[in-house]
């Protein structure tokens, strides 16, 4: 299966634009969307983003997208924000927002949340998609401190799933692993960032774009 993974698109039409260039460019199986879709807004911008694309998708939100973004990518089909969803015989487990932030941003959730909105759903072999990352890894803003969460990272260390798929700190773009598990942050569209995970089993090969 091959994984076009784009995140913190922030309403960037320029954004969107690439990655209907590169849908075309490296017919993936999936895409995700893995939050920020907007820079808190409009919701409209998710359907001009997600609707029409030529591949199936799957969507959560971010912490910068307003909540009433779900009932818009709900109605195009396309949601993972405390769901699962089979692509391919593949499961794929999906958290929006973020952990709390120092900025009050709109769509935050406890790490209780999280936790409580993921493990049920989770099971062996299951591709996460987590809006933040797990704490300690890809994670690091500019002050050097890690501000991941750590629910993803103990629902990491519980189930190992083969691929988690991230974002939301922009600066901590790049692949980390966690014993079997396979952590990328594909950094923000908004400056011209994707990637392409191509997952065999439970082996997952990444290219940063």
């Amino acid at each position: 299966m091959r994984i076009l993974v784009a995140t913190d698109i922030h309403a960037s039409r320029t954004a969107a634009k690439m990655i209907r260039d590169r849908i075309a460019e490296h017919r993936p199986d999936v895409f995700i969307a893995a939050g920020d879709l907007t820079n808190f807004g409009p919701v409209s911008f998710a359907r001009e983003l997600l609707a029409g694309l030529p591949v199936p998708v799957l969507a959560v939100p971010g912490n910068c997208d307003p909540r009433g973004i779900v009932p818009v990518i709900e109605e195009l089909g396309v949601n993972l924000h405390g769901k699962k969803a089979n692509m391919m015989g593949r499961t794929f487990v999906g958290i929006g927002g973020s952990n709390p932030t120092p900025f009050g941003t709109p769509f935050e959730l406890t790490e209780d949340e999280i936790l409580a909105a993921v493990r049920p759903l989770m099971e062996p072999g299951a591709v996460l998609v987590s809006h933040p990352p797990p704490k300690g890894y890809v994670d690091v803003v500019g002050s050097g401190a890690h501000v991941g969460s750590t629910s993803i990272r103990a629902i990491v260390e519980e189930f190992e799933p083969p691929l988690v798929v991230c974002g939301h700190i922009h600066e901590a773009r790049g692949v980390a692993r966690h014993g079997a598990t396979t952590i990328v942050n594909a950094g923000a569209a908004q400056e011209g960032h994707t990637a392409l995970v191509s997952l065999h089993g439970d082996d997952a090969e990444v290219e940063l774009l």
